[in-house]
């Protein structure tokens, strides 16, 4: 894995836009049989982790067109006020 990528986007459930300013990183593994692992992570303001279920599908849409399906885990953030979503991207990155 080289460094973890920057990106602006938006969560949705459905058709239902979760949140609009999502800012996180985003990281690949390559594997032997040539696919890519995608993964990352984002901050949720704490008032907003009820929103997030590790056990429901979401998409994740990138200000640049880019779009997956993800799961996400919440975790405590080191910022007051905020929790960190760790994702992964289920069925890789599309366009």
């Amino acid at each position: 894995m080289d460094r973890m990528e920057h990106f602006h986007g938006k969560l949705f459930e459905g058709d239902r836009m979760l949140l609009e300013d999502v800012d996180g990183y985003l990281g690949v593994h390559d594997r032997k049989n040539g696919l890519k692992t995608y993964f990352g992570y984002f901050e949720v303001p704490t008032e907003r982790t009820q929103l997030i279920d590790g056990r429901n599908p979401y998409k994740l849409v990138f200000d640049d067109g880019r779009f997956g399906n993800i799961y996400a885990d919440l975790h405590p953030s080191n910022h007051p006020g905020q929790s960190v979503a760790e994702f992964h991207i289920s069925g890789g990155l599309r366009k």
